[in-house]
Order: structure tokens, then sequence, then C-alpha cells
């Protein structure tokens, strides 16, 4: 075989054939195995049989095809060294020039096994041979083309037709080739250490090895300041149509995705495809400065941001909803860094563009819940390591059972309504947690402090600043009262109505002050810290 040499063995045939095509038109053999070598004869691609190269069957129903010194002696030579050639000459092998693997799908029929309560079966699913192969390939990317992704062949095509493929473009498949296997490897990993447990994670059920593959999508302004670099990386191998996309603006920093992600995620408490009502959610610092619910987008950005106009200054927005011309001309109004929103007229489209530094983000809402109702754990780096939780997401409602002070006879479905509206909102504001809302709308936040009592008399100053009376308000602490001084300093202003989780040594001394101060108090059982 004196001409070029090509291993071509996928597991997924998409778009093969093309690709075979064009080796064969470029003068270059094929070599191949089982199902693969069977398409392409199927589909009349001259091809060679790996077992008729190197004259040994397929043995162990196929667990080993390719594990031959004819094979990987052939991809892993070194063209420039005469010793390596002398090997192969004594041995009859020939360069193999290229190596098109994809692998057994290993990761794809974890939940399938999973299903159908058959663990064991994904072991057939590891795969050695193509790994082996494409890591020899990949490190001897000097001279063999490594080739792992569907995605591409249409480059690989266009280099055999130009008859040129440079070192750095074999150099970028290598690099694709290993990362790839790393990926693979270390969902192998996890499946033989989790056992049973390789779907649905408990928090403490935890794999022993855990490894995240990331690719750098998009490049930031800057990171938290301007001096630091930044980027963005999403999961590797995930191809699904991303979830937001910019629509018109500047270049995004990190501080604008973290306080969009702060904004998208607090508008999801109260997103649903079926709505009757719209939701307007404004951010600065992760920590919302506005909220409102109201039947019209228009109106709940109102309310939102006069909640503190001041804060919404340079905030970032989030709003169910359309983005209509109304809307869009309210907006532009004042500043604002980012606009988040699922759907977006023409007219509004062209009112924004007015104003070219503001980024829009179009977000698909729906697609996004799923995805975080479906993501059951977290990571964040710590000192030498990385903590790793299960997810807060979800938020119990609060029932008209949960009262355990004051008069059962003054809770009804509006009271509950606001209380629910409330205790939301306190699970994305930083602890320690306190905020005050009435008729749908936060109208105080006191957030981040050192202990809970300054967090209450700040929503308390922040509300009255703005011009919003506490008569009638009611409160959310996202965590227990240590002391009755914080439900106290709420009830002087004039709360009528406090939910909190519970579980101070001192509930009872709370529950007592409640009763005394005429204040109906919740009690959730559920803590929502931010940190």
């Amino acid at each position: 075989m004196s001409k070029r040499t090509a291993i071509l063995s996928v597991y997924d045939k998409t778009n093969v054939l093309a690709l075979a095509k064009a080796l064969v038109d470029a003068d270059v053999e094929i070599l191949s195995t089982g199902g693969t070598y069977k398409y392409l004869l199927e589909n009349k691609i001259p091809v060679i049989s790996i077992s008729d190269y190197t004259g040994s069957p397929e043995i162990l129903e196929g667990r080993v095809k390719s594990l031959h010194p004819k094979i990987h002696g052939g991809i892993l030579a070194r063209r420039d060294r005469e010793d390596d050639k002398q090997d192969l000459a004594s041995l009859g092998i020939a360069p193999i020039d290229f190596v098109i693997v994809n692998l057994y799908p290993f990761i794809a029929q974890i939940q399938k096994a999973h299903a159908e309560g058959n663990l064991d079966s994904l072991v057939e699913y590891i795969d050695v041979g193509g790994p082996t192969m494409l890591r020899a390939a990949a490190k001897n990317c000097r001279f063999v083309v490594s080739v792992c992704d569907a995605q591409d062949y249409s480059r690989i095509i266009t280099c055999l037709t130009e008859g040129d493929f440079s070192l750095a473009f074999r150099q970028e498949l290598a690099a694709k080739a290993f990362f790839t296997l790393s990926d693979y490897d270390a969902h192998v990993a996890q499946y033989f250490s989790q056992g049973e447990r390789v779907i649905g994670e408990d928090a403490d059920k935890f794999s022993r090895y855990e490894a995240i593959h990331l690719e750098k999508t998009m490049g930031l302004r800057y990171g938290e300041n301007p001096h630091q670099q930044a980027a963005l990386y999403r999961p590797w191998g995930n191809r699904d149509v991303p979830i937001w996309e910019q629509l018109q603006g500047k270049e995004l920093s990190y501080n604008n995705l973290v306080d969009t992600a702060a904004a998208v995620d607090l508008l999801l408490e109260f997103y649903s495809a079926k709505q009757s009502e719209n939701s307007c959610v404004i951010i600065k610092h992760t920590n919302p400065c506005g909220a409102a619910t109201r039947i019209h987008p228009l109106d709940a950005f109102i309310a939102a941001r006069d909640c503190d106009p001041v804060s919404a200054f340079g905030g970032i927005v989030a709003f169910t909803g359309a983005l209509d011309t109304p809307l869009a001309e309210e907006i532009v109004k004042g500043f604002v860094e980012v606009i988040a929103c699922e759907r977006v007229e023409a007219e509004a489209l062209s009112v924004l563009q007015k104003k070219k530094n503001i980024r829009l983000l179009k977000v698909d809402y729906l697609r996004l819940k799923q995805t975080k109702e479906g993501v059951n754990s977290e990571i964040k780096k710590c000192l030498d390591g990385y903590l790793r939780q299960s997810s807060d997401n979800y938020t119990a409602a609060v029932l008209a059972s949960h009262l355990v002070a004051g008069d059962e006879g003054l809770v009804n479905s509006d009271l509950l309504a606001e209380i629910n509206f409330a205790w939301k909102l306190s699970k994305h504001v930083k602890s320690n947690a306190i905020v005050v809302t009435k008729n749908n709308q936060l109208i105080g936040v006191g957030a981040g402090q050192m202990n809970r009592v300054d967090s209450a008399r700040i929503s308390i100053t922040r509300l009255q600043s703005n011009g919003f009376t506490v008569q009638g308000a009611v409160a959310a602490s996202d965590a227990f009262l240590p002391f009755p001084d914080t439900l106290e300093v709420l009830s002087a202003a004039g709360v009528r109505a406090l939910v909190q989780p519970g579980g101070s040594i001192r509930d009872e001394e709370v529950i007592n002050c409640a009763k005394e101060k005429g204040v109906l108090m919740f009690f959730t059982g559920e803590r929502h810290f931010r940190h």
C-alpha cells in the first residue's frame, strides 16, 4: 500500500459517505472495521477490512478489532525518523495518514440504561479500540490527521481537495481529540465510581470523581474589573441552539452576564408558559432593586423601576411578555445595561437601536427553566479545591397551614399571593436578606448585612426614602429570626405579615412577639441562604 491510507471507523455515520468519497477521489485507501466496513461496501465505496490487512480476525464479539501493531505502528511512525521507517519496512507496515473515528455512545446510553434498569449493559459501550487509535493519531499529529467530530468533515474534504493540511489544523484536531477522550473517560469514571447513582445524584451521594469539560464560546470585554480578562465557557459537546442570543449592544462583560443570570434566575420564579400576568425584575450587583407583577409588561416595568429609581439606573432588566414599542420607549428614557426578554417586536427593536449601547438579550425562558430543573448540583471554587452542592431550584409555596402566629381569619388568597411574592424574592437577595413588598411590588430590600436586624432597618429606610408607606406591607426573611428584634423593627414600621423559615431555638419567643404585635407570621421550614 504505497499511497496514503485512512482508517475510517465510526459508530455515528452522519455525513460519512461524503467524506469517504472525498478520500477515494484524493487517492486515499480506506481501512475499516465491522459496521462501517459493511456500510461503505453497501454504498460502493472501495474499502479494505482491517482484519484482512492485519491478518488477524475480529475476536471476542468485536471487542478486539484494531488493536494490532500493523495499525498502531502505521499511526505512530514518525516519518522523519529512519529507524521508524526501517521498522515499518521490516514488518510490512504501511504508514496511516488519517484516523477518522467516533466513539461508542457511552454518554448517550447512560440515561437509557438507567431507565431500563440495565446498567451492566453500559460496559459494552465503553470504547477501547477507537480511543486508542484516536489517541495515537493525535499524539502523532505532525504526520497524521485525527478526526473525531463529524462537524469537521467539510473542512477535511476542503483540505483533501486543496491538498493542504497545515500543522496548525492538525494540532487543532488533535486538541479536540484529546479533549473528547478526556470527557468520554470522565463519564466512564463517574459510572464506575457511582454504581447505580449514575443519574439523579443526591447531595450526599455525589460521584467520587468529577470532571467538568467546557469550551470557550465567547470572549468578554473584561472581568469584574477592567484589568481582569474574562471569557464565557459552555459545556463541551452541547450542540443545542443556545438558550440566549444577543440581538444588539456593546460586547458583554463578566459582570453583565453575572447580573443577567441573577435577573433571569429570579424572573423564572414568576415565569409560566401560560401566565396571565407579567413580571419584571431589575438587578443591581446580583441583588434585586426592583420587582413587580402586573397584567401588562409595561406596567410591570414601571412598577419595578419605581421601587428604587436611583438603584435601577444602570441595572439589568428582565421581564416576561413581549418587548413592544411602548415598553421600549419607556425603558430608553433611563439608562440600563442589559435587557433580557423572551420576545421582541420589530418596531420595539428599532426603538432600542437608537440606544446602540444597550445590550438586548433574547432568552428562551421555557427551555432555561426546563434546563435548570434538570440540573441538580453546582460547583464553586473554594481555597485549594471546589465545593459542590445540590441546587436550590425549588421554592415551596407558602400555605395557610404555615401560619404560626396571628388570626387565621385574616389569611386569604390575596395575602398568600403577596406572601409568596415576597418569599420568592427573599431567596434571590444576598443573605442576611429582608424584603418588604406591597401589592405585588418590591418596595424595600435589606441585603447582605452582617446581622438581620440591620437588613430590616435598611429595607424600611430605603422604601421610605422612595416614597412608599409600610402600613399593610408584608416582609420575608431568607433565614430564621434568632431574636425578636428584627420582627420588632418591621412591626413598628407597619408590616402586617412576615414569612420566615423558623428553626431558631428562640422560635417561641419570636412567635409570642408576633402575637403581641398583631403580626401574622408564617414558618416555611425552608431556608434560602445566598452567599
